[in-house]
């Protein structure tokens, strides 16, 4: 996955553009589903972060509310952004 091309960052979208490209560097993946309320957090040699219910729906809605303050932040890198204190746990 390639994250997006550089577009007008403010210094609070570059710090999370920082997150989330360290996050990709690492390895890590997020694959969200809203419709089934499931969050997977893939990281390589590691055991993989399965969220259902109301864990996913949270996870989700902070990805929404982070996407909706900065628009011009894509998703995917607000899902990156949101994963990251979850790379915690494989430490």
């Amino acid at each position: 996955m390639k994250l997006y091309p550089d577009r007008k960052r403010t210094r609070a979208t570059r710090v999370i553009w920082q997150i989330a490209d360290s996050v990709h560097a690492a390895g890590i993946t997020v694959d969200t589903d809203s419709g089934y309320s499931t969050v997977s957090i893939d990281a390589p040699g590691q055991e993989s972060i399965i969220m259902q219910g109301d864990d996913a729906d949270a996870f989700i809605a902070e990805c929404r509310k982070l996407w909706n303050r900065y628009p011009s932040l894509p998703m995917d890198v607000c899902e990156l952004a949101t994963a990251e204190p979850y790379s915690i746990l494989w430490s």
